[in-house]
């Protein structure tokens, strides 16, 4: 008898997750192997389709959502494999932007569990996590729908990521900075010695504008792997207009093609990952598929990637979302917040945040405002104790005003305290900022219950710095 969509979700859930689980005593299990044991069992389907492949720590998703809606633009079918989701987990498998259906993944799941218990039976090589099984799925699903092209993000890393199973057609390297440090490393170069873990021989690789640290040991693995390099610095880009909250107009070239674009992503961080994305799409056009420049154009001004810089209301006041969640996210956040909407007006904080990330990097990226700031958690089971998270503000001597337990009541405060022409600033992490968007349009979540179970919420301790620091704060096992 056919299993329903919540069952299929709750028995994957079952599984070993390193992206939901609070445990901060149990350690993740990274490796590629399982991975390439579920996929030999399906036939090896990552190898039928064309894959750009994108690692990085930033900017990665927004990245892989331009490249996505160029090729599908150009009449591609394309794939695209991206986490976590923002409200539904079909999310992060779309089809030219479309997530698959209910019961598509439940096609998916019941095909794929019998060798993930296979594997378990085996023991010798660990329990398949929830992300690898998920990985299986979007590589079998873009398989049987004969997908054209597929743009897979990776989860954490790159180096044992289970998407480094791929031999793509291009390799993409976003901004590396810090962040899952417990896990990554404690430097730059060894942050970036683990993203550039997916450049593989022979293959092009698109790298965007690094700190010199990262690019170094970039360009060291890609020498080492006889790798092309393409640099973020073969687009040119000219911003002919990007005030208020409307698209900003572009003008890229490279040296054989110009772009036009209207992106309707805010924030000079996105015309990078633009550059970046037409990079991309012009290395993939060279081995393969040949790309019409206008198309890609068309394709990355209607690109649709929710919570990163996203006006919810107009209000008054103007209600923000951001899943900014470390130094560098919230060091663009506030820079966006300044170019396309102006920082003079009365400015209300809803901050809250998950194990793995800086917790305090977004407070301090606006402290100089004096913002009110209201202290709260999202249904994320990695959730950070919100009275945890106060008490370190206001060590880092930012008052807060208010401490609530969910974003509903966070969201509820905000709006009582917020003055006419004020804005209110919903960030800290992607879960808070996708749980205000349901509040506000009424979109309706899945939950899941914690079927690991739970030490308990997971806490914070963290002493305040002479000066911001750029590290991340690690609480809890890393997020996948």
């Amino acid at each position: 008898m056919p299993i329903s969509y919540s069952q299929a979700i709750e028995q994957l859930l079952s599984l070993a997750d390193f992206e939901r689980k609070a445990r901060a005593s149990e350690s993740p299990d990274f490796h590629i192997r399982r991975t390439e044991m579920l996929l030999e069992g399906l036939g090896n389907p990552h190898e039928r389709v064309p894959a750009v492949h994108v690692a990085g720590s930033k900017g990665k998703g927004s990245t892989c959502a331009m490249i996505a809606a160029g090729l599908t633009a150009n009449g591609l079918r394309t794939g695209m494999f991206i986490s976590p989701h923002l409200h539904r987990m079909t999310e992060r498998f779309t089809v030219d932007g479309v997530p698959i259906s209910e019961a598509e993944f439940v096609s998916l799941f019941e095909r794929i569990w019998p060798i993930a218990e296979k594997i378990r039976e085996r023991g010798d090589s660990g329990t398949v996590s929830v992300f690898e099984f998920q990985t299986a799925m979007a590589f079998l699903h873009f398989a049987e729908v004969n997908a054209d092209a597929m743009v897979i993000e990776v989860g954490l890393g790159g180096r044992l990521d289970s998407t480094n199973v791929l031999t793509p057609v291009v390799s993409v390297i976003t901004p590396v900075g810090f962040d899952h440090v417990a896990v990554l490393g404690d430097t730059l170069a060894k942050i970036a010695s683990e993203k550039a873990g997916i450049i593989k021989p022979g293959v092009p690789v698109v790298v965007a504008k690094q700190e010199p640290e990262a690019a170094e040991v970039i360009a060291a693995k890609a020498k080492a792997h006889s790798a092309p390099i393409i640099t973020h610095s073969s687009i040119e880009t000219v911003i002919a207009d990007a005030n208020g909250a409307g698209p900003q107009r572009l003008l890229l070239r490279s040296a054989s093609n110009s772009y036009s674009i209207d992106l309707p992503l805010l924030g000079e961080h996105q015309v990078a990952n633009a550059a970046t994305a037409i990079a991309a799409s012009e290395t993939f056009s060279t081995h393969g598929q040949t790309l019409d420049p206008d198309l890609i154009s068309a394709g990355v001004s209607s690109v649709k990637w929710p919570g990163r810089v996203q006006l919810v209301e107009h209000g008054p006041p103007l209600l923000i979302v951001d899943g900014a969640h470390n130094h560098d996210s919230a060091v663009a956040l506030r820079a966006a917040v300044s170019r396309h909407f102006g920082l003079s007006r009365k400015l209300v904080l809803i901050l809250g945040s998950t194990g793995g990330h800086d917790p305090l990097a977004v407070a301090r990226a606006f402290s100089d405002l004096r913002p009110t700031v209201v202290v709260t958690r999202s249904r994320h089971p990695k959730a950070v104790e919100p009275a945890d998270f106060a008490e370190a503000l206001r060590r880092d001597k930012i008052d807060v005003l208010a401490v609530t337990e969910s974003t509903r009541d966070a969201l509820t405060m905000a709006r009582r305290v917020s003055e006419q022409g004020g804005a209110i600033i919903a960030a800290g992490s992607l879960f808070v900022a996708a749980e205000v968007i349901e509040t506000v349009t009424g979109v309706e979540p899945e939950t899941y219950p914690d079927l690991r179970g739970s030490s308990g919420p997971v806490r914070l301790n963290v002493e305040p710095p002479e000066q911001p620091q750029r590290e991340s704060v690690e609480t809890s096992a890393p997020s996948r």
